[in-house]
């Protein structure tokens, strides 16, 4: 059996944990504890979820959902080695923590790695189309200082259909290099 690696990160409320129990053909492990402050949200993560796809017959995909804030990034280093994948997820509203993408860009660094890279954006249901539009361009921005070419596509991460659409997106653009 092969064994990939799919890193699923971004900042708190993307839908990271969302979107490894959508993928997950197994009961997800999930890390998920009461927030002390105001977040937003009741409950965030504090390690790595766990869910496992099969993307073949004898091909596995690990979904590891690790959290995105720096103080975290002892867990990115666990799971940023022989990645098959990198997904960054952009919670859509509010002004993006643009800074917090800069650093996870830099630490997992898809170009020098060689990793495949696709963002997300999420909670984007009744978004404006212009203020989807502007968003996208300063991540391309962002992707380009890089020199990281990445689709940047809106994705619901309660949706199986829309996860499902990222892992067929990375697993073309891997099977072109």
């Amino acid at each position: 059996m092969d064994y990939r690696k799919l890193a699923i990160v971004g900042e708190v409320g993307a839908g990271k944990t969302m979107m490894v129990s959508t993928l997950s053909e197994i009961s997800p492990i999930k890390t998920e504890a009461k927030s002390s402050i105001d977040i937003g949200k009741e409950y965030t993560t504090v390690g790595i979820d766990y869910g496992r796809i099969s993307l073949s017959e004898d091909t596995a995909l690990g979904l590891y959902g690790v959290p995105g804030q720096e103080r975290y990034s002892f867990l990115w280093e666990i799971v940023n080695n022989n990645l098959w994948g990198l997904l960054i997820m952009i919670k859509f509203g509010g002004t993006p923590d643009y800074e917090n993408l800069e650093k996870l860009l830099s630490f997992f660094a898809p170009k020098d790695n060689e990793t495949t890279c696709v963002i997300a954006i999420t909670h984007c249901e009744s978004a404006d189309e212009q203020d989807l539009e502007a968003l996208s361009l300063e991540v391309q921005l962002m992707l380009q200082s890089h020199q990281i070419v990445a689709p940047i596509l809106n994705v619901d991460p309660r949706d199986r259909d829309s996860a499902i659409t990222v892992l067929h997106i990375l697993n073309a653009i891997n099977n072109q290099t």
